[in-house]
């Protein structure tokens, strides 16, 4: 009787710890969503930091000051966004504008494809509605009420919100640097788990990972950008920057740049050559995940696909593209952590059984 009550509490407590956890990750998850404005710089930053924080570490041994070089590792990465938003900013403004028309030449690329299960008059009629239809698209996104533009008075809404943010992420970002070594520290003496060096070696990993993607991804933008100039798609250094920017996010961004690609080919050609863009671009996909990628960033930096996929759903879903380009780092940088815990657990315990093998 008294085995079937002790058995009977462990269940109990169990059940009632796995219902604690659960409500402490719905609880955190919701803080995370409602904290979006300060929770999302502040991540990015910590992100950033952990991925910038080896330059820290280098300056350090050529003597310079912490304090320099926290800050000129934060004006080099602000500087670095700062230089891709206004890289971005004409891209994304004409995008924006073009979209009514390049909306009225899919249409009416699209309905050459239904012209065997519809009849000649009733294509031409939707022809002919799908061009008015980009007139007054092309008229409104000029001046009337098509695609919404957001107006001057729009932005300078935004703006105290922005600039919230970036003082959020500049902050955190300098802080992080400066203080990283005494945080590590305090984190060493007071738990048994993440000691200095658990926390200082994933950070070379996480750097080194990063900057061979980016490298990577930079490479295949270019080689986009080539194949689509031969092919003769209008925009193709466009192409190639969203196609840089797509890599970053595993799976889902190379998948959404295809279908745009795609679109685009219906757009731009006629005939089988519609696809061929997208259909190039899915093998240079495949050659550069299956062979690039693996052989240059190594095969110890693998992470699970089932948790890339995952951890990608969860962070787009909270946090949209940011989230996206955060997770694998993320993901990646406790992927290090557990490994460097388990390969200290494994060096302790051989050094204990030595120990005991010469007592």
């Amino acid at each position: 009787m008294s085995d079937f009550v002790l058995i009977e509490g462990r269940r109990t407590l169990y059940l009632f710890r796995v219902a604690v956890a659960c409500l402490g990750a719905c609880a955190l998850v919701w803080l995370l969503e409602t904290g979006t404005p300060v929770f999302l710089p502040l991540t990015c930053a910590l992100v950033a930091g952990v991925v910038f924080a080896p330059l820290v570490d280098f300056l350090d041994r050529l003597r310079a000051p912490r304090v320099a070089s926290a800050l000129l590792v934060m004006v080099i990465v602000v500087a670095a966004l700062i230089l891709a938003v206004l890289s971005l900013y004409p891209v994304i403004f004409d995008f924006i504008h073009r979209v009514p028309l390049l909306w009225a030449e899919l249409q009416y690329a699209l309905s050459g494809l239904k012209l065997t299960l519809e009849s000649v008059k009733e294509v031409q009629q939707r022809v002919i509605e799908t061009l008015s239809a980009g007139d007054q698209a092309g008229t409104a996104a000029d001046g009337g009420a098509g695609v919404p533009v957001p107006g001057i008075s729009d932005v300078l809404g935004y703006l105290p919100s922005i600039a919230a943010q970036i003082m959020v992420f500049v902050g955190v970002l300098y802080f992080f640097l400066l203080t990283r070594s005494d945080l590590y520290a305090f984190m060493d003496r007071n738990t048994s788990v993440f000691s200095k060096e658990v926390l200082c070696r994933p950070e070379v990993d996480v750097s080194r990972y990063f900057l061979t993607t980016t490298a990577i991804n930079a490479v295949f933008g270019l080689l986009v950008v080539l194949m689509l100039s031969t092919l003769g798609m209008p925009n193709a250094i466009y192409w190639g920057l969203a196609a840089f920017l797509a890599n970053f996010i595993l799976y889902l961004g190379p998948i959404s740049f295809a279908a745009c690609l795609l679109m685009g080919g219906l757009v731009a050609f006629d005939g089988a050559m519609s696809f061929a863009p997208a259909l190039i671009y899915m093998l240079m996909n495949m050659t550069e995940g299956q062979f690039v990628t693996p052989s240059l960033v190594g095969k110890h930096m693998s992470v699970n696909p089932l948790l890339v996929f995952v951890s990608l759903i969860f962070w787009i879903w909270l946090w949209g593209p940011l989230g996206g380009i955060i997770a694998i780092p993320l993901l990646v940088w406790l992927g290090q952590v557990n490994e460097t815990v388990k390969a200290l657990r494994e060096t302790g315990s051989r050094g204990s059984k030595v120990r005991a093998r010469v007592a």
